[in-house]
């Protein structure tokens, strides 16, 4: 019952990460008319008065989901390479809850935290689902996915977004995490799946 109980948690919480995520994130684009994806860094949205509080708030509550989130995989999947995967991804989390907690206004500790998220979600990803890709392994797709999202991440961050006049880092902030949360969807799904 314990184990079943823990299961729920994990995929809700890996459902409502993205969810809440963007939610903060467009509710506090529309309260931010100064804002514009190719000027800005989305974390700019967290240092001005009108959206700095919904869009702080919200990574730091998606944060914490993900960090459930993977704690559950922790717990609820065996091997040391999953394990590994889950412990990144839940540095991960931290990461995403220090860039709410740490807005630009705190200085370069911002940075370390939004790219220490950048860096550690795509790996995590990437890591936890390795053994995915075995030809024994059920929900090899999952595993395919991982492996589009961490190379669409590569990518994303390589593009020369400056030569299409693209200045600040939004697009490719949000392009990345977007590749992430598809994962973290389609994982939620394969963890409800089990559970049934």
């Amino acid at each position: 019952m314990m184990d079943k109980f823990r299961l729920e948690i994990t995929y809700i919480c890996g459902f409502l990460t993205p969810i809440v995520a963007y939610t903060f994130i467009f509710i506090a684009i529309a309260n931010a008319p100064w804002f514009m994806w190719h000027k800005n860094a989305l974390s700019d949205l967290g240092a001005h008065a009108g959206s700095d509080v919904i869009f702080n708030s919200g990574l730091m509550i998606a944060g914490i989901l993900e960090s459930i989130f993977a704690i559950g995989l922790l717990n609820n999947f065996k091997g040391i390479i999953r394990k590994i995967g889950a412990v990144i991804l839940f540095l991960s989390a931290i990461a995403l809850f220090g860039i709410g907690l740490f807005p630009e206004t705190a200085g370069e500790i911002h940075f370390y935290f939004s790219v220490a998220f950048f860096v550690l979600f795509p790996i995590g990803i990437f890591v936890f689902s390795i053994p995915y890709v075995r030809k024994n392994e059920n929900g090899r797709m999952l595993g395919f996915l991982a492996i589009g999202v961490f190379i669409a991440s590569i990518i994303i961050w390589s593009f020369p977004w400056k030569s299409f006049g693209v200045t600040g880092v939004a697009i490719p902030e949000f392009l990345s995490s977007l590749c992430g949360a598809i994962w973290i969807l389609a994982a939620s799904f394969k963890l409800y799946k089990k559970e049934k």
